[in-house]
């Protein structure tokens, strides 16, 4: 018999310079390649206390709910939310996490050929996209050893071709923050018909009183819509929900693209739940200060560089491969991020964890690098 010899459409255009995402080693892969167990993961910005005892509670509650369709308009988690923030109910819009958000504005405001500002290095899901419909990621450096933002670079970048313009606060790898007033100014300035992603998944872990909420620039009517995450803070990263803040106007158009039922029934009952525990989120926070002590005296011992941050991560030069520090913190139960995929091939990208963590990684660390020197 002659086996059938498939054909299949030709991939579009665009996705020819797509690269599909690479997460972070999970735990269990790790341990199952090299036979380890306990094996810690400082890889992946999650927050190593879990979830909210009241998260948990909400799941249980709605165990019995799960053969209906979850609520398409977040209901009950719209209206917690609008409270907490102070914003109206129809300027928020949810998503399978923020990454969804990011492809409903994409959908929403970019044609083929359409441009888009970003940073580099920074969350690389802003250039995918732009990809996934045709757009043209545009980046711009961030400055010095501290890996600041050159906002006058970004605005000397924009064209009659932009449409949008993603800055990350605090940045993704690098824990940097924009301050208000520079970015008020930025905005002042900026085209008409130009919108201003604020990705702040991590806001709030920065405790920078100069450090924006975004909200305040949307009630003064400017074009920005600020997107936040229950994947850090909260701890709800395996259930998949973000949402944006945004006025009113731009809320209805992403919604023209927004699938009906992306936000699942678990990750609204659990959001809501989570909002409502502030120990949780203090404690959370107060852990990811100790832990950024602890390491940077650490890394200071070991004469290492480390970029200042206001998130739950921290990027600091190796001064080696991070793909070899990498794969030898790995056989020592201890997973972390490469730089290179930031285009940064000695930095390493490590989440803030428990004291117990940290004190693994700073000693496996310590040993790594006298290994390969």
């Amino acid at each position: 018999m002659v086996k059938y010899q498939m054909t299949k459409p030709d991939l579009r255009d665009c996705l020819q310079h797509i690269k599909p995402y690479k997460p972070g080693k999970p735990v269990e892969e790790v341990e199952r390649e090299l036979g380890l167990s306990g094996v810690i993961k400082l890889a992946s910005n999650e927050n190593p206390l879990g979830a909210s005892p009241l998260a948990i509670e909400a799941m249980q509650k709605n165990l019995n709910k799960m053969h209906d369709y979850p609520d398409g308009y977040c209901y009950y988690l719209r209206e917690a939310l609008s409270q907490k923030l102070g914003v109206r109910p129809d300027q928020l819009i949810f998503g399978n996490g923020s990454d969804e958000i990011l492809s409903f504005l994409a959908l929403a405001y970019v044609n083929p050929g359409d441009e888009a500002l970003m940073a580099t290095p920074s969350f690389s899901q802003y250039e995918f996209a732009m990809r996934l419909v045709g757009g043209v990621p545009r980046q711009v450096e961030l400055v010095g050893d501290n890996f600041e933002y050159d906002l006058d670079a970004i605005l000397a970048a924009v064209n009659d071709k932009t449409r949008l313009v993603f800055l990350c606060t605090p940045n993704n790898p690098t824990g940097t923050i924009i301050r208000k007033q520079e970015l008020k100014r930025f905005l002042e300035k900026l085209p008409d018909k130009v919108l201003l992603v604020l990705d702040q998944a991590y806001i709030e872990y920065a405790k920078d009183p100069d450090h924006p909420t975004g909200i305040e620039y949307i009630e003064n009517g400017y074009p920005v819509i600020s997107l936040r995450t229950f994947s850090k803070i909260y701890g709800l990263a395996g259930l998949r929900i973000g949402y944006g803040v945004a006025p009113a106007e731009v809320v209805a158009d992403l919604s023209r693209v927004r699938e009906p039922f992306s936000v699942n029934a678990m990750a609204q009952a659990a959001a809501r739940a989570a909002l409502e525990d502030r120990k949780h989120v203090e404690r959370s926070r107060q852990m990811v200060e100790n832990s950024r002590r602890q390491l940077t005296d650490g890394f200071t011992e070991m004469g290492l560089k480390v970029v200042p941050d206001q998130a739950n991560f921290c990027f600091v030069d190796t001064g080696v491969d991070s793909k070899e520090v990498f794969q030898a913190l790995m056989q020592r139960g201890v997973i972390v991020r490469t730089g290179d995929i930031f285009g940064y091939p000695t930095y390493i990208r490590v989440t803030y964890g428990t004291e117990e963590q940290n004190k693994r990684f700073l000693e496996g660390l310590k040993e790594v690098l006298a290994e390969l020197s």
